[in-house]
């Protein structure tokens, strides 16, 4: 609650307790109407500081009040000054006036924005004044209307008066079920309510004699109302009050049961408790009332069954869907699958289909490194380019993290299953555009087919799962199920496990591989090819565990763990005397780590190696995946002295061009080019035209793959700048790179300064 509002309740209540030991009545009637002044001037001032969007309710809210407060000041002028007791006086007019104003005003913060909540809250309210109208009708209105002593004004003011008290409740039970109950709306019904009662009490002193003979008691609750309002308009959830529905329909809780329940009893128990008391039975009255009370309970009731029933089918369909995307889920995707099998009946001919798991490369780097909203933002925009690809014959299903299977009834022929998996990785090659950040992301692709690869769903899910992790393992990213797959990766589970306490125990070591500069011979550096030395199954390859890491997110360890141990290595060979450059391969991880820069900078310091000695390699799929943040990395990477170039080039979807925009100084051909450049006439060309459009712009290029002196010798002719591969040396411990780098310094010289012009085997 804020001060103001706090500080203005306090104040009123104070005044509230404050009343009753006073002995002067016109003191007390003094107080009252002064304090129903001051909470006009403090609903006005209310509206002025907090500025509602819809500020008439409040007006009238004020305006009503204003009439009570009006009506305070002329009875006290009427029963002290004037000395007169008339029935009705001038006071009652304006006390009168003050009910539909006060009403007008509630019924438009009540407005409801959707049909469902407004329609309940209506109801409700109606099975309220229904009640609370036959309960006033039997005790105060129909005694007041048929008093053969009164005259016809009087009895038209008497009866107004708890008329007015079932309009406004009706009105505040319509509000309090239609909006939001912010503290604002709680004080304005706690002062309604407080009206109620003392509304009451005031024409129950006719019958109890107790109140009759001292209805200063009641005089309290007279001003608490006024101090309630006053402290709603302060508040500043006023603000809002009247603009906050509460749903799109109202829930029917044990308690709002209970409490229509108890309302409605009140018909039967009326008429009880006059049997029992023996006074005669409003019989009729409570028929003619049960008539619409039954109504409006059946209406609601109806409404609760229309809403169960539409509750039920939309549990029934997030039962089947996918919250993040709208795509159909898991449990979905197998029932289409088992249908497509044949269905729950044998004898039904299975129709066959084919079963595409597709998974986004590097998704958990994405999430951790941009944020659950980017990834969450990327997932849907996956799944809208799945739609796409799978066009109308076939149906795409979320099954979890970034896992999505899309499955295509009647392909049923390996060929066309692969074909259609190729064209859904062609429609990737675009980038993402997620808000400010542009995301380039792949996806591999495993293929299963029904019946063919299995007869039930969940076995033909488990197998594109296996192809699965098969095509991860691949460069085109693509792989049809096959059986020998099914031990293909059943170490990855126990690698992943292990290969955190691996690095602790030193298990993960470094291989390092030369490069040679093909002009004069010379090595120009090493790279640095990760290697884990397991205790139980011997030497292991990077593709055993690497593409792992990169899934489960462990790869940002290992490679911190690899740039240590090689600059490590790097400063033993300089300590021995040998400057040797080296080079280590990055994860997409590190481009988005905005902590990475400084991990090098410490491990350049804590290893004593000028940052010129470091070569850092990307892949241009990595550059891609976000520009933006990866050009800023780069950039401070390169502000340190390190040396960067781009990794299998060729194998991605960018341009050189476009790559030149990246501080990189080198750029490595891929092996699948420089394997064929002496057979075939398309690799030779595109190995070539790099090596010339690189030089053009000031790139040197490395070629990767090079087996033979031929191609060495054809790649000199060529004006590449460097060269690795077996046929220069295989990658092998630091113990024997020094040897290897004096053989390879000893025999490469001379051979690339023979002039012997290169056969070409066609």
């Amino acid at each position: 609650m804020g001060p103001a509002s706090a500080r203005c309740l306090a104040v009123g209540l104070l005044a509230a307790v404050a009343v009753v030991p006073l002995q002067s009545t016109a003191l007390r009637e003094f107080l009252i109407a002064v304090v129903g002044v001051l909470s006009v001037v403090a609903i006005v001032v209310g509206v002025r500081v907090h500025r509602p969007v819809r500020r008439a309710p409040w007006y009238l809210l004020a305006a009503g009040v204003g009439c009570w407060a009006l009506g305070d000041v002329l009875w006290a002028v009427v029963e002290h000054v004037l000395g007169s007791d008339a029935f009705p006086s001038v006071a009652d007019y304006a006390y009168v006036l003050a009910y539909p104003v006060l009403a007008w005003g509630l019924a438009l913060l009540s407005r409801p924005a959707g049909r469902t909540a407004g329609r309940d809250a209506l109801l409700d309210a109606l099975i309220v004044a229904t009640t609370l109208g036959l309960v006033l009708w039997v005790f105060f209105i129909a005694p007041s209307w048929t008093d053969p002593e009164g005259t016809l004004l009087e009895r038209v003011v008497g009866v107004a008066y708890p008329v007015g008290d079932v309009v406004l409740v009706t009105q505040l039970v319509r509000l309090m079920n239609a909006r939001r109950r912010t503290p604002a709306l709680v004080l304005l019904g706690a002062g309604f309510g407080l009206v109620l009662v003392a509304d009451l009490l005031f024409q129950a002193g006719a019958y109890l004699p107790v109140l009759a003979a001292d209805m200063g008691l009641i005089d309290p609750l007279w001003i608490a109302p006024y101090a309630c309002w006053a402290a709603a308009a302060l508040h500043p959830s006023m603000a809002r009050a009247g603009d906050e529905p509460s749903g799109t329909a109202l829930p029917l809780t044990v308690r709002r049961v209970a409490f229509l329940a108890g309302v409605s009893l009140v018909l039967p128990a009326l008429v009880l408790i006059e049997a029992v008391l023996g006074v005669p039975l409003h019989s009729v009255e409570v028929m003619v009332a049960a008539l619409p009370l039954i109504g409006f309970v059946l209406l609601r009731m109806l409404g609760l069954v229309h809403r169960m029933s539409q509750q039920a089918r939309d549990l029934a369909h997030l039962a089947e869907t996918d919250f993040l995307t709208g795509l159909e889920n898991g449990r979905r995707l197998t029932a289409r699958i088992e249908d497509a099998l044949g269905g729950p009946d044998a004898g039904a001919p299975a129709r066959g289909a084919a079963l595409l798991l597709v998974g986004v490369e590097r998704f958990a780097e994405i999430n951790e490194t941009l944020g659950l909203r980017t990834g969450d933002e990327l997932l849907r925009a996956v799944a809208g380019r799945l739609v796409v690809a799978a066009d109308a014959d076939g149906v795409v299903a979320r099954l979890g993290g970034e896992a999505f299977g899309v499955l295509l009834p009647g392909v049923r022929s390996g060929t066309r299953a692969v074909e259609r998996a190729i064209d859904i990785r062609e429609l990737f090659a675009e980038p993402f555009r997620l808000g400010e950040v542009t995301v380039s992301v792949d996806i591999a692709i495993g293929v299963a087919l029904a019946p063919d690869d299995a007869a039930d769903a969940g076995a033909l899910l488990q197998r594109a799962d296996v192809a699965l992790s098969a095509a991860r393992e691949r460069r085109d990213l693509v792989a049809r199920y096959a059986q020998q797959m099914e031990t293909g990766g059943a170490l990855t589970p126990q690698l992943m496990s292990e290969l955190t306490s691996a690095m602790a125990e030193n298990q993960v070591v470094v291989h390092f591989q030369p490069q040679v500069e093909i002009s004069t011979g010379r090595v120009v550096g090493v790279e640095a090819l990760v290697r884990w030395q397991h205790p139980e199954h011997g030497m292991l390859g990077p593709l055993a565990f690497v593409p792992a890491a990169e899934r489960t997110g462990l790869i940002r360890a290992l490679t911190l763990h690899v740039l240590d141990r090689t600059l490590a290595q790097a400063a033993l060979w300089r300590a021995g005397g040998r400057t040797i450059p080296v080079s280590v391969n990055l994860s997409v991880r590190n481009l988005l780590d905005p902590h990475f820069v400084n991990d090098v900078r410490r491990a350049l310091e804590r290893h004593q190696i000028p940052a010129t000695q470091l070569e850092l390699e990307v892949t241009e799929t990595m550059a891609m995946l976000d520009p933006a943040r990866s050009l800023e990395v780069l950039g401070a990477l390169d502000e340190l002295g390190v040396m960067l170039s781009v990794d299998d080039y060729g194998t991605g979807y960018s341009s050189l061009a476009y790559l030149t925009r990246l501080p990189v100084r080198r750029l490595k051909i891929d092996r699948s080019f420089v394997a064929g450049l002496l057979d075939d006439d398309a690799s030779a060309a595109i190995v070539r035209s790099t090596v010339e459009l690189a030089r053009h712009l000031g790139l040197a290029v490395v070629a990767e793959g090079v087996e033979d002196d031929a191609t060495l010798l054809a790649l000199r002719d060529m004006g590449c700048y460097a060269a690795q591969g077996f046929g220069l040396g295989r990658p092998t411990s630091a113990d024997r790179i020094p040897a290897m780098l004096d053989a390879i310094e000893t025999r490469v010289p001379g051979l690339v300064r023979e002039r012997i012009p290169v056969q070409r085997t066609a």
